[in-house]
């Protein structure tokens, strides 16, 4: 009984030691559990969960870590409850982030794989870095298999400020004249510099670094209004209000706006409006003009429009045609040959000469139904007279019937064509003249 009493008495003035002396175990848990407990400042492992720590008179930091998860920093005491669970949080990626934010982050052998703030999977295999900003020294760092959260990367400042333009590419001179560089360009930051931006095309620009400028220290050019015409073909003529100002390319301070026309030869010209906020280079495409070479088979014959009375040429002849238009070709010894032309024929093209078998002259008449039309070379150029009309004929030949509230219809007769011939023509349902040609009849050839 005495010996009892003196245990009790001594295990009472035991935890009246250990209070007084500020000695208390604190039965630290996790979870998950089974996670490694440290001491902060030194590192080194006391246990994993559950397990107890002795708290003698002043507080202790410790920082508890688990693969898998984020680690944890606990601040104990000797007031604190006898039994603490500490919650991990689950960790399958991490945020990266630097000081200043966007660096650029670089693995060996894999090259630039991001910029941060950058989100970090941890299944990759990579977890070394090289951080580079402009104006800061570049850094080796390794993210922590087991962070406490984001991980902040504080990168140094160097004495170099990075001197960036738009446009790129702008020369940067001392004050003196001196070429320094071209941007992006590291320009050292130890003392003030008066330097000076220039870009063609963009008023100069005067800009100051010292140690104060944050880098990179980025510029905006202004444009000077100028604008670069090309044209396609390159070399035709400028002009404005009737003078000739250049060949293309060519280049112009704008400082209103311009009117220009653009001519180039056997090409249509174009007109063109410039301003000072116009593009810096404006181009413009001429479309050639439809010239045609005219040649025969056999060569030397006499190239003449429709009705052979404008003479163009003896073959082979180059003839612009904007549009349908009907020609003859004439040569001694041969019939007279119609043929018709367009825009979209080829750009040379043969005719095709048929020698005459005697010179064969005839009269035909040439009627139209309903009767009355009124017959016009090819093109409505020439009036010849009225269906029913008598035509002496030395060869083919090609008119044009013309009939109100009927279509237009381009018809040709020959000598070996029968004594009198009859054109159908066909009503004009939508009251426009629209030219057709009888396919059941002699029409000229088109190429």
């Amino acid at each position: 009984m005495k010996n009892t009493q003196l245990s009790t008495s001594f295990a009472a003035g035991l935890a009246i030691v250990m209070a007084i002396s500020g000695c208390a175990p604190v039965t630290m848990d996790s979870t998950p559990s089974q996670a490694r407990v440290y001491y902060k400042d030194n590192d080194k492992l006391i246990g994993k969960t559950p397990l107890k720590v002795n708290l003698v008179a002043s507080n202790k930091e410790l920082i508890v870590r688990k693969e898998g998860y984020f680690s944890k920093t606990v601040v104990l005491s000797p007031i604190d409850p006898d039994n603490i669970t500490v919650v991990l949080a689950k960790r399958n990626m991490v945020l990266l982030v630097s000081k200043p934010e966007g660096a650029e982050l670089f693995v060996e052998g894999v090259g630039r794989v991001g910029r941060t703030p950058y989100r970090l999977d941890y299944k990759k295999p990579h977890r070394t870095f090289t951080v580079k900003a402009p104006g800061y020294a570049d850094q080796l760092f390794t993210v922590p298999e087991e962070p406490e959260g984001d991980v902040v990367i504080d990168l140094e400042r160097t004495d170099m400020v990075i001197v960036e333009s738009n446009p790129r590419n702008a020369e940067v001179y001392t004050a003196d004249g001196k070429k320094v560089g071209t941007t992006p360009i590291a320009i050292s930051a130890t003392e003030k510099q008066v330097l000076r931006l220039c870009k063609e095309g963009y008023y100069d620009m005067p800009f100051a670094i010292d140690a104060e400028t944050t880098s990179p220290h980025v510029l905006k050019m202004e444009r000077e209004p100028i604008v670069i015409v090309y044209s396609e073909p390159e070399g035709a003529t400028v002009v404005h209000r009737g003078v000739a100002l250049g060949k293309t390319p060519f280049r112009q301070l704008v400082k209103e706006d311009m009117d220009l026309e653009i001519s180039y030869d056997r090409h249509y010209g174009k007109k063109i409006t410039i301003a000072p906020d116009s593009p810096r280079s404006v181009n413009v495409s001429l479309e050639l003009k439809p010239y045609v070479v005219i040649k025969s088979n056999p060569v030397g014959a006499q190239l003449y429009r429709s009705g052979g009375v404008e003479l163009l040429g003896t073959t082979p002849v180059e003839v612009l045609v904007e549009k349908d238009t009907a020609f003859e070709m004439h040569k001694q010894g041969f019939d007279i040959k119609p043929f018709m032309l367009s825009s979209e024929s080829n750009r040379e093209v043969v005719v095709p000469l048929r020698e005459a078998i005697s010179a064969m002259e005839k009269t035909v008449l040439i009627d139209s139904e309903p009767s009355g039309a009124k017959v016009y070379r090819p093109g409505g150029a020439e009036f010849i007279g009225e269906t029913p009309l008598e035509q002496r004929l030395r060869g083919e030949r090609t008119f044009e019937l013309q009939l109100d509230g009927f279509k237009t219809k381009i018809v040709t007769v020959a000598p070996d064509s029968a004594d009198n011939v009859t054109f159908a023509l066909a009503k004009d349902e939508s009251a426009r003249n629209v030219t057709v040609s009888d396919p059941l009849l002699n029409t000229p050839s088109s190429f």
